[in-house]
This record gives C-alpha cells, sequence and structure tokens, in this order.
C-alpha cells in the first residue's frame, strides 16, 4: 500500500521538486547573505565543514581509505528509507571497492529508497537528534559541520551517470528531483542550526510565497498568451 502510493507520486514530486527549483535556490542565497562570520568568531559547524573538506582532498578521497565508510553510511540510508516505508530488512553487505546491497522484503520497494542516498545526510541528521537532547555543544557542532562535509563529498562521488540506483529511478527523474532536494536539505539544516524550529517555520512560509508567486506569475503570462 505505502509502495504503490509512493510510486504513484513519482513524477508529480519530481516536477514539483522542479518547479521548486527557483524558489529554492533564492532561499539558499537568502540564507548565505544573511551570514556574518568573522576570523575572530568563526562558528564551530564552518570549522568542521572546512576541515573534512581539507582531510577529504588530503586522505579521504583515496579510494581505499573512503570508500567503506562512504558505502555503509550510503546503505544505510537505503536501509533507513525501507524501515519507514514499511519494510524489514533481512540483511545488509557493505565492501571498501565493490559496493553494497540492502536485502528487504517487500516487492520492489520504491523510488525513496532508491533514491535516498543521493539527498538525505544520515549522519547528520542522527547528530542533529543528539543536539536535541542536549545544550549547545562545541564538538558536536564541529561534527555536524565535519557530517555535512562528508556527505557532500560522498554524494559528490556516488551522482554519476553509471550509478545503478539512478540508472533505476530513471535519468530524468534524478535531474528534476535531486538539485532542489539538495539545496533544501542543506538549507533547512543551516537555517534549524542557526534560528531552530522558527527559522523552518520562516523558511517554509519564504518558499510557498515565492512558489506561489511566480507560478501566479506563469499562469497570466500563458492566459495572456493563449487569448491573444
Amino acid at each position: 500500500m505505502i509502495n504503490s502510493f509512493i510510486n504513484i507520486i513519482k513524477w508529480p514530486v519530481a516536477l514539483f521538486m522542479m518547479w521548486s527549483l527557483p524558489a529554492s535556490l533564492l532561499l539558499l542565497w537568502n540564507f548565505i547573505t544573511t551570514q556574518q562570520y568573522s576570523i575572530q568568531n568563526i562558528p564551530p559547524i564552518l570549522i568542521g565543514l572546512v576541515g573534512y573538506f581539507f582531510l577529504w582532498l588530503l586522505i579521504f578521497k583515496r579510494p581505499e581509505l573512503g570508500s567503506y565508510l562512504t558505502t555503509l553510511e550510503h546503505e544505510c540510508t537505503h536501509a533507513l528509507f525501507a524501515i519507514l516505508t514499511g519494510h524489514s530488512i533481512k540483511g545488509m553487505r557493505v565492501t571498501s571497492h565493490n559496493g553494497g546491497t540492502v536485502l528487504y522484503e517487500g516487492a520492489g520497494g520504491n523510488w525513496l529508497i532508491t533514491i535516498a542516498p543521493y539527498f538525505f545526510p544520515t549522519i547528520t541528521v542522527m547528530l542533529l537528534s543528539v543536539r536535541l537532547f542536549i545544550e549547545q555543544n562545541y564538538w558536536l557542532e564541529v561534527a555536524i559541520g565535519g557530517s555535512i562535509a562528508f556527505h557532500i563529498t560522498s554524494s559528490y562521488l556516488e551522482t554519476h551517470g553509471a550509478q545503478t540506483d539512478l540508472q533505476r529511478v530513471g535519468k530524468f527523474f534524478s535531474v528534476c528531483f535531486l538539485p532542489t532536494t539538495n539545496i533544501l536539505t542543506y538549507t533547512i539544516i543551516g537555517t534549524y542550526l542557526q534560528l531552530g524550529w522558527p527559522g523552518i517555520k520562516s523558511a517554509s512560509v519564504f518558499l510557498s510565497i515565492e512558489i506561489a508567486s511566480y507560478t501566479v506569475q506563469s499562469y497570466h503570462y500563458i492566459y495572456s498568451f493563449a487569448t491573444k
């Protein structure tokens, strides 16, 4: 039942995400331009973010060092979304050089399970869950920043035309769906870390208003053109 519903809404969701891309970019731009950092006041999340990027370039970019953890996080994300959509996990296989697989009950699964690792930063979400229950901690913030950089670099390596997951859901679908979902994911995480739940609410309102605005403008343009 859940699989059927998710598979039915696949293309409506993809087209909505593609339509929402301009508003998502504007939301990200507004978030970036409101940041006020200085050398004397660098937030720990930024230290973790930049620090991991340097470590990745120097160390973890090498396949023999970074592949296993990347594959493990990737397969855990598949497993998480399988569980969230009503499947039970039967097994998991993770290797350093030959990828990995997740076995779950349920005929065929659904496209959300397949594409989840390419937009959902599982380690970051786990750390954010910890942050809900403890006071703001410097090293936890550094770890969150590092986890974001980890997911960005992992997605960079995993997102390519030969990737079987993307072939399975369809390359055109991936192009429609992934840019907006990634922009929204990182913008929402940054907004939450800075402003908490009120920031998420404000961002949602901003996004809704922008999408509605250019949707109405597009309708009027098409209507005017069609009735000439």
